[in-house]
């Protein structure tokens, strides 16, 4: 980055107001885009390569900026943290969606590793801390709390989520199948993940599970005791048979509109565990241990939830 570049975007930063024009200009001068190069082209252009680098629209990461700032979990909040800026964030976004060593960062921001591998965690646990209020399931569903009678309905469709990590060590065993995927055969990590039917919404997340765990064993840990037989339905594949009461699976037995309804709503979770999946560090294998991967799927999932909330919705069932 020039002498020119840099003053421009320190200018930029030092605006109190982040737009996504802003957040676009700089996360592109961060990864060592010109302004003369960001001027050369369309803006769709610049959009594809910021959405490359880093896995969402700018609107999007001024959502979260905006979140960030104003949230009341204190964990999440950053209003505390002393001489930062919407660079850091980039950094954090930049890291989930493309996952690179911490040589290779050095070498795109022009930072020492011990600053990146700082403000990259720094903010990957705020982001994760957001899920306090962004992934969370509606009251209204819960008689007990709000008091009121569920209706009996469809409410949310459940789906595992498998991720690679490296191969934990076994002693004198060259591999843990209880750590084994089936989707993959290899070490992995699952995580369980509800999306509201009728809504743009994720409301839950669970997790992780050692992949060798089955989804029907997942579902009974936790969600489960979230539903109310008789007043809540899930739709779920067949790794959730046994759970009829609550969860509901393709039947050959279905009229044409039910089929049609329970294949649209699982579809629809597929499209969500892809945007998880686009983001480099839960596609690829994982490096950094298992604490770390929750805090990112979790961050992830936050910046996904943001995504449905700021111009990429999901289909209507």
């Amino acid at each position: 980055m020039g002498v020119s570049d840099y003053n421009w975007l320190t200018n930029k930063m030092a605006e109190e107001i982040v737009t996504p024009g802003l957040v676009l200009e700089q996360g592109l001068a961060l990864v060592g885009f010109s302004r003369d190069r960001q001027q050369s082209v369309r803006r769709s252009k610049n959009l594809e390569r910021f959405k490359t680098h880093f896995g969402a629209a700018p609107s999007v990461i001024a959502a979260i900026w905006m979140d960030l700032k104003t949230t009341p979990v204190p964990e999440a909040n950053i209003s505390d943290v002393a001489n930062t800026s919407v660079n850091h964030l980039l950094m954090a976004a930049h890291f989930l969606k493309c996952y690179p060593k911490e040589n290779e960062c050095e070498a795109v921001f022009g930072l020492s590793d011990t600053t990146v591998r700082k403000w990259m965690w720094c903010y990957i646990k705020r982001l994760q801390a957001l899920k306090e209020t962004k992934i969370v399931w509606p009251v209204h569903w819960n008689p007990n709390e709000s008091g009121q009678e569920a209706e009996t309905t469809f409410v949310v469709a459940v789906d595992g989520v498998h991720c690679r990590i490296q191969e934990p060590m076994h002693g004198n065993h060259s591999k843990n199948p209880q750590r084994c995927s089936h989707k993959f055969k290899q070490a992995g990590l699952a995580y369980e993940v509800a999306l509201s039917i009728f809504e743009n919404r994720c409301v839950w997340i669970n997790g992780p599970f050692a992949a060798g765990k089955n989804d029907v064993s997942i579902f009974r840990a936790a969600l489960k005791a979230k539903m109310t037989a008789g007043k809540e339905l899930g739709l779920a594949d067949k790794g959730c048979r046994g759970e009829a009461a609550l969860l509901a699976m393709a039947s050959s037995q279905d009229s044409t509109e039910a089929r049609e309804f329970k294949s649209r709503a699982l579809a629809r979770h597929e499209k969500f565990n892809g945007q998880l999946k686009n983001f480099g560090c839960l596609s690829e294998q994982f490096r950094h241990g298992i604490e770390k991967h929750k805090m990112c799927f979790e961050a992830v999932a936050v910046i996904c939830q943001h995504q449905l909330e700021n111009g990429s919705p999901l289909m209507v069932v």
